[in-house]
């Protein structure tokens, strides 16, 4: 049984229900655990954890840090989370972009979590496809990662709300990019870049954007951040609406972008069929998109529906650069009940 740090314990029959079944730990074995460093992805010395809950862990590291921002170890955290997603994205960008695209949408109370985890998955695969120098990737990653630590909470409650911000939520939203600057330099955070990209990656050019509308030069960390942001909020449920398709978003960000080459190459990454996405091939089967192909519209699928729309209990996979199995259509996201099985398939087809 976990508690977060802070949480109330209300009364005392709560009180003797823990005593009862035993909230203390070894302090020796806790010491040990913080010992190890949390590096997951790439560490090939250790042995070899499923992609799924290397991904799991991130989240929770991510939760632990931003929740406790004060602590000692933030940074150092902060740089640990960042390692795992270079990497992951770097070595694994397909596995990446189908975990981001796949993730549950019913998970509304960890919205804020998952959303800058993507935010920061999304930029890191960006950077790289422009050439950042490894200092701008880190940095906009670091920034991706805690730009709403201010409203992390307020993400959860508003994506689980069916009713609209109140006048408060909304003075927090319009703030946030500036207040969570200042809880980080609380943090120990001096990067300027860091925290420029924070306060201004809700900015925009015309002016419109927010909490100051500056039409001054704005940092291209901060703009991939807000195109990262504007693509990641689209395809993402709320209780209120249904998710954009990935396609779909990563077109709205470019045509409203005045062909900035940041929206251009996430056009180019998630703008035709992205890991992670359902289609309808020739053949009448529904398949998911696994890895991009060498043209970016005859990607390698996974079939689960056979031709009568029937569940296949275990994937097959799908050439779609064969006439018979090209892609015909885009389709509405689907059941996560095969995520496991493809996630062997990815093993499958490493190179």
């Amino acid at each position: 049984m976990l508690l977060a740090r802070g949480y109330l314990v209300e009364t005392m029959e709560m009180q003797h229900n823990l005593l009862r079944r035993g909230v203390f730990v070894d302090a020796d074995e806790v010491h040990a655990r913080k010992e190890q460093p949390p590096m997951l992805f790439g560490a090939s010395e250790r042995p070899t954890v499923p992609f799924a809950q290397q991904w799991d862990a991130v989240e929770r590291r991510l939760t632990e840090l931003l929740t406790n921002y004060l602590d000692g170890k933030f940074l150092r955290g902060i740089s640990d989370v960042e390692s795992m997603i270079a990497i992951a994205s770097e070595e694994h960008t397909d596995q990446t972009i189908y975990s981001v695209i796949r993730h549950d949408q019913e998970r509304f109370a960890s919205y804020g979590i998952t959303h800058s985890i993507h935010v920061a998955c999304v930029c890191s695969i960006l950077a790289t496809r422009l050439g950042w120098s490894k200092k701008n990737k880190a940095t906009v990653i670091n920034a991706a990662l805690t730009m709403n630590l201010s409203i992390i909470a307020l993400q959860g409650e508003l994506a689980r709300s069916a009713s609209a911000p109140t006048d408060r939520q909304r003075r927090q939203i319009r703030m946030h990019p500036a207040e969570s600057v200042r809880m980080l330099q609380d943090a120990g955070v001096t990067d300027e870049d860091w925290l420029q990209a924070v306060e201004q990656h809700h900015e925009s050019p015309d002016g419109r954007g927010y909490p100051y509308g500056t039409k001054r030069e704005l940092s291209e960390l901060s703009q991939m951040i807000r195109f990262a942001d504007i693509f990641t909020a689209k395809y993402s449920a709320r209780k209120t609406r249904a998710s954009m398709p990935p396609r779909q978003a990563a077109q709205s960000v470019y045509l409203v972008s005045d062909g900035h080459p940041i929206a251009s190459a996430l056009l180019k990454e998630f703008g035709i069929y992205p890991p992670g996405c359902f289609v309808l091939l020739k053949s009448g089967e529904t398949a998911v998109t696994i890895r991009r192909g060498n043209t970016p519209t005859a990607p390698l699928v996974a079939v689960v529906r056979d031709k009568n729309g029937l569940p296949i209990r275990d994937p097959l996979l799908r050439e779609t650069v064969l006439p018979q199995y090209a892609i015909l259509r885009t389709l509405p996201n689907q059941s996560t009940q095969y995520d496991t099985a493809i996630e062997r398939l990815f093993t499958l087809t490493a190179e």
